[in-house]
């Protein structure tokens, strides 16, 4: 249905546009006629002018691409040198240092490994926390309580050094 509509829009405006031109007198025609010149020649005009800028900037583009090649290649001739150079030195060749390097590497991972296998996981639980915080109040408490006890059943005869001695009656003087 909407292409059908389209096209039938499409026929009548064509028609009222083809009505209102043969209408309209020969100086109006001329100057409609002049007008859509001037547009077309406007965009052919817009359209060179892009395609010049779309040429410059590709010409652009290739010399600064073209640079970059030649800088990567001198950089990489120059570290094939260096590399030349450093072998002819050491006599060592890059295979060699790169497997000791890997093994160092190796052995370094494996210490790692061994250390995490050794080292348990932490783990946080709360109610194992406050379940240790409730025994720990209780075995203080506990612990205060024997404490008590057992200076309430020590004998009265009991010999203590002048230091650490504490008197069990409050009556008693130290010295």
């Amino acid at each position: 249905m909407s292409k059908k509509g389209f096209l039938l829009g499409v026929v009548l405006g064509g028609a009222a546009i083809a009505t209102a031109v043969m209408k309209m007198d020969d100086d109006k025609k001329a100057t409609l006629k002049a007008k859509a010149q001037q547009g077309i020649a406007d965009f052919k005009d817009r359209a060179i002018d892009y395609a010049f800028y779309a040429a410059d900037a590709s010409e652009d583009f290739k010399a600064e691409a073209g640079q970059q090649y030649e800088d990567a290649k001198r950089k990489v001739a120059d570290f094939a040198d260096q590399y030349q150079a450093a072998k002819q030195e050491t006599g060592a060749s890059f295979g060699s240092s790169l497997d000791q390097a890997t093994d160092s590497l190796r052995s370094e991972l494996t210490k790692v490994e061994d250390d995490e296998a050794n080292d348990p996981d932490i783990v946080i639980d709360g109610g194992a926390a406050y379940q240790d915080a409730a025994q720990a109040t209780t075995s203080a408490a506990t612990d205060a309580t024997e404490t008590a006890e057992k200076a309430t059943d020590a004998p009265a005869s009991v010999d203590t050094t002048a230091d650490d001695a504490q008197p069990t009656d409050d009556t008693t003087p130290t010295k």
